[in-house]
């Protein structure tokens, strides 16, 4: 499975198994995978209704994080590769049910 972004005015496809995680800024996201980063104008909100809910979760109001990529994780953040993802308040709990 794929999606695919909008990048330096041409569509590009991203398995979905290369995405690490997703961090928003502003008014533009900036997608981790395992290939590089890939900065694209769009909203965190319509990045997550991309993505599929088994496969990614939500951990902060700027962050998703691939399930399958993660390392180890405390109450208050995520380990994927060398990037530590926090856990918002609002998300905690959700992602500690998530996480098992």
């Amino acid at each position: 499975p794929y999606i695919y972004l909008r990048a330096d005015r041409k569509m590009l496809k991203v398995m979905l198994q290369d995405i690490l995680y997703v961090e928003s800024m502003k008014d533009y996201i900036k997608v981790y995978t395992k290939n590089g980063t890939i900065v694209t104008k769009q909203s965190i909100s319509s990045m997550e209704a991309m993505l599929p809910e088994t496969s990614f979760i939500r951990t902060h109001r700027s962050f998703i994080a691939s399930v399958d990529k993660i390392k180890s994780f405390t109450p208050e953040l995520i380990e994927i590769e060398k990037a530590e993802i926090p856990i918002g308040k609002l998300y905690r709990t959700s992602v500690l049910k998530a996480l098992g």
